[in-house]
């Protein structure tokens, strides 16, 4: 059997995670990231990954005149509320796919 290991006080932790280059400093902990918050909009970005379908699909889908986006300086933002609204429509209309609709020309 392999011996077992002490537990390591708080001091021998800090001191592992010292800087490489500076030995006397210490690395700060690292920060949990911030959950994300919930907004009234999202970006074009966030509503592609909310949907699961690419970038380039979620800005095909903006250029649609009744899902809710509009723009804010130079970002192009969806309403939150809107874009279930505007899921659920899509839901219960015919069974037509948005791609068909995006690249419709008539």
């Amino acid at each position: 059997m392999p011996p077992q290991r002490k537990p390591q006080s708080v001091a021998q932790m800090l001191r592992k995670q010292q800087h490489p280059g500076h030995p006397s400093k210490t690395l700060a902990p690292e920060k949990e990231p911030k959950p994300k918050t919930i907004g009234m909009a999202m970006s074009v970005e966030d509503m592609a990954e909310e949907l699961a379908i690419g970038r380039s699909i979620a800005y095909q889908l903006i250029q649609q005149p009744d899902l809710p986006s509009f723009t804010i300086g130079r970002r192009v933002l969806v309403s939150r509320k809107g874009l279930q609204e505007w899921i659920d429509r899509q839901c219960s209309e015919k069974p037509e796919t948005l791609m068909e609709q995006t690249t419709d020309t008539d």
